[in-house]
């Protein structure tokens, strides 16, 4: 069986918009092996009688559990298997460390979920490229934006005003990734409160996620829903109203 493989850091650590305080590494391992165009898409009994699901998932298995040998023979007890990753507890280490085992597909990666007996799609290159263009359009003001929401994130959910799985890190990125660059201002005040006030009447329904390859929102289990954008949205103006 074909291993060939290339080892990518993605994630907030990445890009360049992680907190000190709850920063991880974010690794993938790409399988050269292919996932057919498509099979993303497919669940359920569709998914499993596909005679190409059926050799991709032969492969990204195989790897996936070697990975998982290897790790466990190097780091010992701290080395568990968690839903999408291979997580790696810090330990003698600077930082977490999460790995995932995926194939290539299209021009992103794919990994499976064997619970849920579908593949998940994504574009980490792409999200990374793209969150380089707009620090640099907007005057390498982006990045330290999100890191600015993030932390106001974080003291949300200290106050009990919100909780993490309603606006998590990537998504809060993708947000602000839609607005508008003249938003992004030498100050942090200003820009925190633009932002807010076009966030409260923007069409959630255009914004893309910041790879640019999927709509941002919608009842996919990897999108976010307005409904939660809009209490994030609310929730960090009431933190900004409330402030000392």
């Amino acid at each position: 069986m074909d291993f060939r493989h290339e080892v990518l850091l993605q994630g907030s650590y990445k890009n360049s918009t992680n907190l000190r305080k709850d920063s991880d590494v974010d690794l993938v391992v790409r399988l050269a092996y292919k996932l057919s165009p498509g099979l993303a898409e497919l669940s359920g009994k569709r998914l499993q009688e596909n005679a190409s699901h059926q050799a991709a998932h032969k492969h990204w298995q195989s790897f996936r559990q070697r990975a998982l040998r290897v790790m466990r023979n190097t780091y010992g007890d701290a080395v568990t298997s968690g839903r999408k990753t291979i997580k790696l507890a810090k330990g003698d280490l600077p930082a977490d460390a999460d790995l995932v085992v995926t194939l290539s597909y299209k021009e992103g990666i794919a990994l499976y979920l064997p619970d849920e007996r579908r593949w998940i799609a994504s574009f980490p290159q792409q999200h990374h490229e793209q969150g380089r263009k707009k620090d640099e359009a907007t005057v390498r003001r982006f990045k330290r934006t999100v890191r600015m929401f993030k932390a106001a994130r974080n003291r949300l959910v200290e106050r009990k005003m919100l909780t993490n799985d309603e606006a998590p890190s990537y998504f809060i990125e993708c947000l602000l990734f839609n607005v508008p660059d003249r938003l992004f201002a030498p100050r942090l005040a200003p820009t925190y409160t633009g932002i807010l006030d076009w966030l409260r009447t923007a069409k959630l329904t255009k914004f893309k996620s910041q790879s640019g390859q999927v709509e941002l929102f919608g009842s996919g289990p990897e999108q976010w829903s307005q409904k939660k954008a809009r209490g994030f949205v609310r929730a960090s103006q009431e933190l900004w109203d409330t402030w000392g």
